[in-house]
């Protein structure tokens, strides 16, 4: 199985010839072994930097469906960007946006011990609250390295949880551009400000799933899972999510009795 992205940019998948899927995908961000996730044992630290340092200045990014600015800060250590995200929550142009989403997935990333999201937090810069997201140098997307998300035995694992956590946010927005690549193995997931919608569909078709990260989210408990939610979304959402993780878990079941456990929940 290997993942490609359509026209529009949005992920999908397709079955290739063996041949085909084993080429090895060589991003040049990878040539470093040092860990691109340079936030994870910091992550309080992180977060009071994104509440408290000083805006310099804002410029737009460029980049982004949902016009993220770059804030320049002071003091600029531990790192020196974030990324700003007002988005009152509301549909715009037929899409939920919300920056509450942005926190929401970092705060569950945490939860479920994901750790591929930068850490984000709600904060005021001028008259606006929003999400100030982690700024992260030097690190480039699957866009900017050619559109093809990584192939091989190093990321399967986090290309399986990748998918995992986008069927239970209900993520329809993974794409090229927000999918960051680090050393081998190591992706980092940018862009969560679509997710948590009420719907109850999943967004990818179950396959295969990382056992790791299975276990954690069969075994939080529902009361655990809204603890964390609450706070940035309403009851409709959170209940969204629990029936999507119920989805999840059934069609695991499923494909468990055709196939073996072995073959599905990868270990």
């Amino acid at each position: 199985m290997t993942w490609h992205f359509r026209n529009d940019g949005v992920l999908r998948s397709c079955c290739l010839l063996a041949a085909i899927g084993l080429l090895a995908f060589r991003p040049q961000a990878s040539t470093s072994a040092a860990s691109a996730r340079i936030w994870l044992g910091h992550e309080a630290a992180m977060e009071s930097h994104l509440r408290t340092a000083s805006v310099d200045s804002l410029e737009a990014i460029g980049t982004g469906v949902t016009r993220p600015r770059r804030a320049h800060l002071s003091p600029a250590t531990p790192f020196a960007s974030l990324v700003w995200k007002p988005l009152p929550p509301g549909k715009r142009s037929g899409h939920w946006e919300s920056y509450k989403s942005e926190i929401a997935a970092y705060e569950l990333d945490k939860q479920l011990e994901l750790r591929m999201i930068p850490p984000a937090v709600e904060r005021q810069i001028g008259r606006d609250t929003g999400a100030a997201i982690m700024w992260l140098e030097g690190i480039r997307s699957v866009k900017q390295l050619g559109g093809k998300v990584p192939s091989g035995p190093a990321w399967d694992k986090p290309i399986r949880r990748m998918l995992t956590f986008d069927n239970l946010i209900g993520n329809p927005d993974r794409n090229a551009g927000n999918i960051l690549v680090g050393p081998p193995g190591e992706l980092i997931l940018i862009d969560h400000s679509r997710a948590f919608t009420t719907s109850r569909d999943l967004v990818r078709k179950i396959e295969r799933v990382d056992g790791d990260l299975w276990d954690r989210i069969t075994s939080i408990a529902p009361a655990d899972l809204s603890s964390t939610l609450q706070p940035w979304m309403d009851s409709d959402a959170v209940s969204a999510v629990l029936w999507r993780r119920e989805r999840m878990i059934a069609d695991v079941d499923t494909l468990v009795k055709k196939n073996g456990a072995a073959h599905v929940i990868i270990r």
